[in-house]
């Protein structure tokens, strides 16, 4: 063998010990983003079972449209730059919905993750919740208020639709094949 063909199988066996660190590396790469993601993710299902944000989802869902007649409620929610949390709960739903909505949309966080474990809690609350962001919106003109809310909404919609038919999923009430828009508020019917 001569000195060529040694050099030559050198800078072949280099090349492919470059390639399978190459390779490592992206593993744990992908791995240290998983287990980030899989912080966040808990991090949020933490915040969605805190009995404070339990008890503004409640209020959404039970309570916001009976107050939503109130002018003086009306009033305190068009001047955002002074909201009162505690008269205003609707404000801890909108502000983690936002949150949430803004990391998934940055990737930060896996959205089919938080859909599959807040459906009901993000598409009911954001549509209670549309006429108090429409309001807003028109007092601050900043038709971007609560914008990640509003794609938290639309994408956690796409997902259980897209859901629902690949796996075949039926009301349980009617039988039929399942629809985003058969989401009640949990009321006899």
């Amino acid at each position: 063998m001569n000195w060529e063909s040694l050099a030559a199988v050198g800078t072949l066996l280099s090349a492919l010990v470059i390639a399978v660190s190459a390779t490592f590396a992206l593993r744990q790469v992908n791995q240290l983003r998983r287990a980030t993601q899989l912080d966040g993710t808990m991090r949020i299902f933490a915040q969605f079972t805190d009995p404070s944000f339990i008890s503004a989802r409640n209020f959404v869902l039970s309570d916001l449209q009976e107050r939503m007649k109130d002018p003086t409620f009306i009033a305190e929610m068009r001047n955002y730059a002074k909201v009162d949390v505690d008269k205003h709960p609707e404000y801890r739903m909108l502000l983690f919905l936002q949150l949430v909505g803004s990391l998934v949309k940055n990737r930060l966080v896996d959205g089919p993750g938080i859909y599959e474990f807040a459906q009901y809690s993000i598409v009911k609350s954001w549509e209670v919740l549309e006429p108090v962001v429409r309001l807003q919106r028109e007092s601050t003109n900043n038709p971007y208020m609560w914008g990640g809310a509003d794609f938290l909404y639309e994408n956690a919609k796409r997902w259980l639709q897209q859901d629902a038919r690949t796996r075949g999923m039926l009301s349980p009430r009617s039988g039929e094949p399942f629809n985003v828009e058969q989401f009640q508020l949990g009321r006899d019917t």
